[in-house]
């Protein structure tokens, strides 16, 4: 079984309001998030910053989806993730952000596989950092390493793929065959990227 988890923490200071309930194109941005991870998932679940979100989030998404806040106060993605893969019924889980509309299912069907009897795909772009999201993780093994991250006060997303053995581990380049303009790696964290991503639905 697989899992989609969405990270949809909180405001965006340089946006202004709920990332995920940004209306793109008449349309919930989280809405295009979902439609890309349902093809290859077999549950879909949303973490929302706090108990207070959840109401607001569950007018815009389908029944099927799974609502639940941050288990710790910290407010990081890193929470979230603990937070999704603690509640996931899949072995394995894909983990996207709420902002990032043109994922591509295919992309995120090929990191499944390539995480098969692994703990997770890492994706390395040119530069050598780590792309932290979208990425797979399994499922028991990636909640326990984040957890570890957290009780010794780090919270950085990416460390967690990079910490653990046995992730198959890819350049983002290589991924230009499925997504050639590498659009599943876009995210709308300012309001000239907001612009943007109109702009490319429209074309």
């Amino acid at each position: 079984m697989r899992t989609g988890i969405i990270l949809a923490g909180g405001d965006s200071k340089r946006i202004g309001t709920d990332k995920g309930l940004l209306d793109l194109n008449g349309r919930p941005l989280i809405s295009y998030v979902i439609e890309s991870l349902r093809p290859v998932v077999d549950e879909i679940i949303v973490v929302v910053g706090s108990e207070e979100r959840i109401s607001n989030y569950r007018n815009a998404v389908e029944e099927d989806v799974r609502i639940f806040p941050d288990m710790y106060e910290d407010g990081s993605p890193l929470i979230g993730l603990i937070t999704g893969l603690t509640h996931a019924k899949g072995t394995y889980a894909v983990v996207a952000a709420c902002d990032m509309p043109f994922i591509n299912s295919d992309l995120l069907d090929l990191l499944f596989l390539l995480s098969f009897d692994l703990n997770g795909t890492l994706l390395i772009k040119s530069n050598g950092w780590v792309e932290p999201l979208p990425a797979v993780y399994k499922v028991d093994i990636g909640r326990e390493r984040a957890d570890q991250m957290r009780m010794h006060g780090d919270l950085r997303l990416r460390k967690v793929l990079e910490t653990l053995p046995d992730v198959a581990r890819i350049q983002v380049e290589r991924l230009k065959v499925i997504d050639p303009k590498l659009r599943s790696f876009f995210d709308l964290d300012t309001k000239d990227r907001y612009n943007e991503a109109l702009r490319i639905i429209k074309d």
